[in-house]
């Protein structure tokens, strides 16, 4: 629909062949940019915030919803898609030379209310970035009304190592099913390069002298549409299989591979931890 703003005549949609074919954070990103062209004083915040500094999430938390800074609630005629966080001073930050939104450490303070494992996945990549640190974050906490335990608990276990959201997800219900905490990027000897030795996603080293490895291998990992003779795949599966060999030959107990499907269905998630030996604190 064409918008006038100023002297600009803007047309703010696109076509639905487009929208359709953009994931939930894109679509996302696609009415902040709008929005921000109607309202250039607007203070983008929350999960709007942490799309906008490309902090890693789930798409699952995406609802359509807007949200932004202000300093006071709900305004006759807000749409309800549109989130106001009440803030009595905000703390704005300019990004891209375009967009305002609140700082680094704010938004994360605002994202602490989704549930403890989406949230950790924005932690988790914030501070993977280097765009705050704890200290930051924990000084504004206190100076801010908030949901202190929610972001004390998310500091606690926030871990700059974990290499992507989808990793983080995982771990997050790891910790709400009160499994022992992994060790993460563990590094075996690769015999056929010891340049470039093995990495593995989470580590349990148990004082039996047993060795667990689980590795978070999402949907897509071993997918190559574009190869029809399957010969890349059947290349990555034996490259997985040497591998696994090798880790089990310097002792790893077990290797556990877990998929998306499994983390978004915890009991599956626990089941498979449960079979390999993972030990449960709680």
């Amino acid at each position: 629909m064409p918008t006038t703003v100023g002297r600009r005549r803007i047309d703010l949609a696109i076509p639905k062949s487009i929208w359709n074919s953009l994931n939930a954070e894109e679509q996302s990103l696609h009415v902040i940019r709008s929005l921000s062209i109607l309202h250039p004083r607007w203070v983008f915040a929350g999960l709007s915030a942490a799309c906008l500094y490309g902090f890693q999430h789930s798409y699952s938390l995406h609802d359509g919803t807007t949200h932004i800074a202000s300093t006071s609630g709900v305004k006759s005629g807000d749409h309800d898609r549109l989130h106001r966080i009440y803030m009595k001073r905000i703390p704005a930050w300019i990004h891209s030379n375009r967009f305002l939104l609140t700082s680094p450490a704010r938004t994360l303070i605002d994202c602490a209310e989704y549930p403890f494992a989406n949230a950790l996945s924005i932690y988790d990549s914030a501070l993977r970035m280097k765009l705050v640190t704890v200290t930051d974050i924990r000084t504004l906490m206190i100076q801010t009304v908030c949901n202190e335990k929610a972001v004390s608990e998310l500091l606690r276990w926030a871990n700059p190592l974990s290499e992507n959201g989808g990793e983080s997800l995982m771990r997050g219900r790891i910790i709400e099913q009160g499994f022992a905490e992994p060790l993460l990027q563990v590094e075996f000897e690769n015999p056929d390069n010891f340049s470039m030795p093995y990495r593995v996603d989470f580590c349990w080293k148990l004082a039996d002298g047993r060795i667990i490895v689980a590795e978070y291998d999402g949907m897509a990992k071993y997918r190559d549409d574009s190869n029809p003779n399957r010969a890349n795949l059947q290349s990555k599966l034996a490259y997985e299989r040497e591998r696994e060999r090798s880790l089990k030959s310097q002792g790893v107990a077990s290797v556990v591979h877990v998929f998306y499907e499994d983390v978004m269905a915890p009991q599956r998630l626990e089941s498979k931890l449960v079979t390999a030996g993972v030990p449960k604190l709680k």
